[in-house]
């Protein structure tokens, strides 16, 4: 499994509509894509942090080579980024992800 971590500094207030745009995003069907996290950093608020989970690497430059990626998911994002940015890919060497399913389970569409 590869974890592709994006960070981004955000226009300040832009959070909601970063939100929105994400849920969209997605119900985007993307082969080899796993689940996604969007995180605020709760010391720096307008720094955002996705953290995406998928198959193997050959999903993850398919994704970023692809088209719908950048008329899609970088187009729908650029709006609300400001200045630096980056991207590491890091593969999961050991993982136990139960308690993390586990707690999404009684979780609400807007979480």
């Amino acid at each position: 499994m590869i974890v592709r971590i994006y960070w981004a500094r955000t226009y300040p207030g832009a959070w909601p509509s970063i939100e929105d745009k994400y849920r969209e995003l997605n119900e985007i069907p993307t082969p080899g894509f796993r689940g996604r996290l969007v995180t605020q950093d709760v010391n720096d608020p307008e720094s955002l942090y996705t953290i995406t989970f998928w198959d193997d690497m050959a999903s993850v430059e398919a994704w970023e080579a692809s088209s719908e990626f950048e008329n899609v998911f970088a187009a729908a994002i650029r709006p609300f980024i400001v200045g630096s940015q980056s991207v590491s890919l890091c593969e999961v060497k050991v993982e136990n992800i139960s308690g993390l399913v586990s707690s999404t389970k009684g979780a609400t569409a807007s979480c």
